[in-house]
């Protein structure tokens, strides 16, 4: 398959949702997230979603012309409408606010309502730990997994990810859904006509199965049983209940040709650690790295630790139909000079 620099790709990759009827600020933000994605070899939220998104714009499940707007921002609490439109824009509105309010009174939290998919949510976090705060970002989702001894889908695959800052770059990052596997690796299975793993979904009659079609009939499981549909659980009080969004079980899919916008919610946490024990966080940090460094375990997030302009030098290998597809849409025609 031929490679293709990040740097171009992101451009292909905003061109093409603008021309699928994305606003150009919002086809920015959500192209930038995909090669992101690319880049940390974290496919499930990347290219994947590009013709994803483009068929759902087409079939009005999201809007791309939605401009975001605050309803609130009373105290350290800020409410933000997503009004259909893309999580990007959503949360961006949000996270410029979160952390004035995190700076001036040592916590601050945002909700967004009527959402969609926000992809990797290690992004939404990382700006707060570069901006030196621990950082929360929880999402809700299409429901598609059940919980044990049920079999009917309750909630989504409901990610979160926390960030924690360090001295050069965040010190921690965790990302990862309520799910054994994301609902995406399994389509991706699908597609490509192999098996999955016992574990990452259940057949309608609640049945371990390894057929991937199976499992999408039937319904994803949690990672580590009941306690990761308690995590799913919290996940979606936090951001469906809390926001007002729509909750799993009400939710149209993400993907799919079914009607109505997914409207789901996301909420999102700062904390200033200068607010609490100042000074001694780090210290502790440091302290907590070297336990991991000495039992010769990584801590999570050292994808995140790089040079930041290193994602823009790096070669992304890509279906060759696809980007054929991002190469035959038309330039852009600059705007017309004022007079």
């Amino acid at each position: 398959m031929p490679q293709i620099s990040a740097k171009e790709l992101e451009t292909l990759a905003c061109a093409y949702l603008t021309d699928a009827s994305a606003a150009p600020g919002a086809a920015a933000q959500v192209a930038h997230a995909m090669v992101q994605a690319e880049t940390e070899r974290n496919p499930v939220c990347g290219l994947y979603y590009l013709t994803v998104f483009k068929e759902q714009m087409a079939l009005g499940k999201v809007d791309g012309q939605a401009e975001p707007s605050v309803l609130s921002s009373v105290g350290s609490a800020i409410m933000v409408d997503a009004v259909g439109g893309f999580a990007h824009p959503a949360i961006s509105l949000a996270t410029n606010a979160l952390i004035t309010k995190a700076r001036e009174q040592g916590i601050a939290a945002a909700g967004i309502t009527r959402s969609y998919n926000a992809l990797s949510l290690a992004h939404h976090v990382l700006p707060l730990a570069e901006a030196g705060l621990i950082g929360l970002c929880c999402s809700n989702a299409p429901a598609s997994v059940a919980p044990p001894g049920g079999t009917a889908p309750l909630f989504g695959t409901n990610p979160m990810a926390f960030a924690v800052p360090g001295s050069d770059g965040p010190a921690v990052v965790i990302d990862q859904s309520a799910s054994a596997v994301t609902k995406t690796a399994i389509l991706m299975r699908e597609k490509a006509g192999g098996e999955m793993p016992l574990g990452w979904a259940q057949d309608q009659g609640g049945q371990p199965t390894r057929d991937p079609a199976a499992g999408l009939a039937g319904s994803l499981l949690p990672y580590g049983g009941q306690k990761g549909a308690n995590i799913g659980l919290m996940v979606e009080i936090l951001a469906a209940a809390l926001t007002g969004a729509q909750l799993s079980t009400q939710a149209p899919s993400f993907s799919g040709r079914d009607t109505g916008n997914p409207g789901v919610g996301q909420f999102l946490l700062a904390i200033d650690p200068a607010h609490f024990s100042g000074a001694q966080f780090a210290q502790s940090l440091t302290r907590l790295a070297g336990t991991y460094d000495a039992a010769d375990v990584r801590l999570p997030g050292s994808k995140f630790r790089t040079d930041l302009n290193r994602p823009a030098l790096q070669m992304i290998t890509i279906d060759a139909e696809l980007l054929a597809e991002l190469r035959a849409v038309p330039k852009q025609s600059p705007p017309p000079e004022e007079t």
